[in-house]
């Protein structure tokens, strides 16, 4: 298989192949949120790229919730933000949770949430690398999904430390360089201006779940 890694969502070819496999990586944090709430127990997470249909999809359809941001910012009729520390103060499980954030959604809208599509992050890095190798053919896209069409340390961390597990496993060293790549990252520090800390010391914490979220029928279940 080949793996082949871009540094954001817009490097992408304009028709990305819909036989080749897909993995989206937005580390801080629509990535881990999507991870953690499949270990929080929700039955799915239904990605979207604009609020109206979130809101629609809640009034619709039983036990969901609507997890979000734009810009940083709580959206009107939402129930929670993408803050994974804050994820078990409820209560989840079998939660339908439909998801908006400002750029790694926008990247599964990029691609289509068909069935080669999947959520990739540092806390999971390991596991999606393990995945990607059980699939044995065609090619792999690890995509950095970035900022507004800027590329993120975060994101670029992240998608590394995934090929470098895929090729065979990362030295203690390189680790602690690309922990070091996400903590001085500005996304990082605005985090912890707004006294989200914790979002990355979850992040930081490599290869902490074997959860794998990957896209079936039109939404993303644990692999």
């Amino acid at each position: 298989m080949t793996v082949r890694t871009v540094k954001r969502l817009e490097d992408l070819p304009s028709s990305p192949p819909e036989t080749d496999t897909y993995v989206v990586v937005d580390v801080i944090l629509a990535s881990t949120a999507v991870v953690s709430l499949l270990d929080e127990g929700v039955e799915y997470v239904r990605t979207f790229a604009e609020a109206d249909e979130a809101l629609r999809f809640k009034r619709e359809t039983e036990n969901a919730v609507l997890v979000g941001e734009q810009a940083g910012a709580p959206i009107d009729g939402f129930d929670l933000l993408p803050v994974p520390s804050r994820f078990s103060e409820h209560e989840l499980k079998g939660a339908r949770v439909g998801m908006l954030t400002t750029n790694g959604t926008r990247a599964v809208e990029r691609l289509g949430a068909g069935d080669n599509v999947y959520f990739g992050s540092t806390v999971n890095a390991g596991a999606v690398a393990s995945e990607i190798d059980e699939r044995g053919e065609g090619e792999t896209w690890l995509v950095a999904a970035g900022r507004y069409g800027e590329p993120t340390p975060e994101d670029t961390a992240g998608v590394e430390l995934i090929r470098r597990q895929y090729e065979g496993g990362i030295s203690r060293d390189e680790a602690r360089r690309l922990r070091d790549r996400i903590r001085g990252s500005d996304t990082a520090g605005w985090i912890e201006q707004l006294g989200l800390g914790e979002e990355i010391d979850t992040v930081l914490d490599f290869d902490s779940t074997d959860t794998v979220p990957r896209a079936r029928d039109g939404v993303f279940v644990s692999d």
